[in-house]
């Protein structure tokens, strides 16, 4: 399904060069150990740097094309992994901010004041959005 703000920038995931595909032979740890080159896990999301997942239940991993083609999410759960592409890495972000606020809703130690599960990205606050950057 199109993103609704970037509907135009969804690519197939087989366009990825790889891609990180279901993982039953242990845990997000041992899938995080097997990503495709490229692939890195996203531990962290928002300004405050909130925990991105449930290791080691839940992992999310992004990649970054080195030529800025196109840009992936992938998310690990108990071992079945959802594969996302997008042009713009503003959409694969837009993406991963509507996946944070779906993975806080489900801990009981969320970040206070979260908006409503299912706000679409550009109505998420900004401190819930985006990648962490260490200081």
């Amino acid at each position: 399904m199109p993103h609704p703000l970037y509907p135009n920038d969804e690519f197939p995931a087989g366009a990825l060069p790889d891609y990180p595909e279901d993982f039953y032979e242990g845990d997000g740890f041992d899938w995080i150990r097997q990503l495709p080159a490229g692939w890195t896990h996203v531990p962290l999301w928002g300004v405050d740097g909130w925990d991105l997942g449930s290791y080691p239940y839940i992992v999310v991993a992004h990649y970054d094309c080195p030529l800025d083609v196109i840009y992936g999410v992938a998310t690990f759960t108990e071992g079945d992994v959802a594969v996302t592409a997008w042009r713009s890495r503003e959409a694969r972000d837009a993406e991963t901010d509507e996946i944070a606020l779906g993975l806080w809703h489900d801990r009981e130690n969320a970040p206070a004041d979260l908006p409503a599960a299912g706000t679409p990205a550009a109505s998420i606050p900004a401190r819930f959005r985006g990648p962490h950057v260490r200081a």
